[in-house]
């Protein structure tokens, strides 16, 4: 029998004009063999299936890998974040994690991805050649690197190998941010292929694919020259933020977690931690214990960094727990991915309606609801990707904010494409009180077209975050 269509999903980061059909034809999965493994292996790719996105699906079988990013290098989201979804591709490797998938039968595999406006949206994934895996180790945080390219995983020549390097093949893999580079084949030779001679990596990078100094093997590496690698966490972390992406800074040394004071805390130390933890965006630096006090010792004060570092253990800094400080002056940052200009709803019952909240300059505020129409509505929900009508609704309905009052006196035709296109007033400067806070319903499926039916309200953006409901 034929199989039935469901909705159809669209991506506007893609170039392709058609959609993908979403179809189910499978009966059951399918895992291409591999040989007994002699040790654990640690790998960014499935180690028996060769890297290329349509390689180990079949007509019983799908992509299986743990590639989590697109084509153009957007973090792929969790699949739970569209709970619907989930269920409606049972068996079908959907989970708790952001791997790309092809439950549909689709020929590559995809993920949803936050576009820069804040909407969902889905792309192909970035399957290219270039995994790593660790071998020869019977911990997951160390082993001899290996590479995969053309087919075969080959080991990596140690002669200029580097804890830059090193550090990059941990990030990759999810070992942490940290890597100790080992030489002379301490984990063993492998099968006497070499794939690089050097990969000339800053340390900064996410992967291997992004070192742009490579050099192809053209020397003698020969079996007791392969490169290996000894992964550890990061020695920081961020405590007491709403979202992982900020909180107090604490970091790790003599065995325990504690803070760091905020004397010459800026926001050149806070690239640096948001840097050293993987966050790209805006790094802001927070000061006078914005999120909580923490209770242990205070192990680190004076930081002062140019904002270069790779880790903040880099930065000119105090000695180890000397410090003027009490946790009154804990310092915190935010490492906010998003944009200025991006758009949420906060507080609504249901997942697309809410108080409209605007992102600037590193802050989330609210907008004041003077002069606010169905066109001021039209716009918010046009930017967050609801194609149906769209409602304004005044007088603090979903809440009132705690933040900022951003926006006053905006004023919108209603064609276009965000707020920001609107004209509006200087940032930050109004006459309006949290009970003037302005909202909006919305309605029609972010991302999809509906075949037959009514549409379908799906996506929310919601305390920062957007799920399929």
């Amino acid at each position: 029998p034929a199989a039935p269509t469901i909705p159809l999903f669209y991506s506007t980061q893609s170039s392709k004009t058609s959609p993908i059909s979403l179809v189910f034809l499978f009966t059951s999965t399918q895992t291409l063999p591999c040989g007994p493994p002699t040790s654990l292996t640690v790998s960014s790719s499935p180690a028996a299936v060769p890297l290329s996105c349509s390689e180990g699906f079949t007509e019983l079988g799908y992509y299986n890998g743990t590639v989590s990013q697109t084509d153009s290098g957007a973090p792929c989201l969790k699949w739970t974040e569209f709970p619907d979804y989930v269920m409606q591709y049972p068996g079908r490797g959907l989970g708790d994690h952001s791997y790309c998938r092809n439950p549909d039968r689709e020929s590559n595999p995809w993920c949803f991805f936050r576009q820069n406006s804040g909407a969902i949206g889905w792309a192909y994934c970035d399957c290219h050649q270039g995994a790593a895996r660790l071998v020869g180790s019977s911990s997951s945080g160390s082993g001899r690197v290996e590479v995969y390219l053309n087919g075969q995983w080959g080991a990596v020549c140690d002669s200029h190998w580097s804890d830059g390097d090193a550090s990059v093949v941990c990030r990759q893999l999810g070992l942490g941010d940290i890597g100790t580079a080992l030489q002379h084949s301490q984990f063993g030779s492998g099968s006497g292929l070499f794939h690089y001679e050097r990969l000339g990596c800053r340390g900064d990078e996410n992967s291997l694919s992004k070192c742009r100094s490579r050099t192809f093997v053209t020397g003698d590496c020969s079996h007791g020259n392969e490169a290996a690698v000894m992964c550890s966490g990061p020695p920081l972390r961020l405590v007491g933020g709403e979202e992982d992406f900020e909180g107090r800074v604490e970091v790790f040394h003599g065995g325990r977690w504690g803070s760091v004071c905020d004397d010459q805390w800026d926001d050149r130390d806070a690239e640096v931690v948001c840097r050293q933890l993987g966050f790209g965006g805006v790094a802001k630096a927070w000061s006078w214990a914005h999120f909580g006090q923490g209770s242990g010792p205070i192990l680190l004060d004076a930081v002062k960094c140019t904002g270069n570092e790779l880790f903040l253990d880099q930065c000119p800094h105090g000695d180890w727990e000397q410090h003027n400080c009490d946790h009154m002056e804990d310092a915190g940052v935010s490492c906010s991915p998003y944009t200025d200009g991006v758009v949420r709803l906060v507080g609504g019952d249901t997942p697309w309606e809410g108080r409209v909240e605007v992102f600037h300059n590193g802050d989330w505020g609210t907008v004041c609801d003077d002069h606010w129409s169905q066109q001021h509505a039209e716009v918010v929900c046009r930017q967050l990707g609801y194609r149906g009508q769209a409602e304004v609704v005044l007088d603090g309905t979903f809440g009132e904010g705690v933040g900022l009052i951003l926006l006053d006196d905006v004023r919108c035709e209603g064609t276009e494409t965000s707020l920001l296109d609107c004209q509006h007033g200087i940032w930050g400067r109004t006459d309006c009180s949290h009970s003037e806070d302005v909202g909006v319903r919305c309605r029609g499926l972010p991302g999809r077209v509906s075949l037959s039916g009514p549409e379908h309200p799906g996506l929310q953006a919601q305390e920062g975050r957007r799920r399929e409901v």
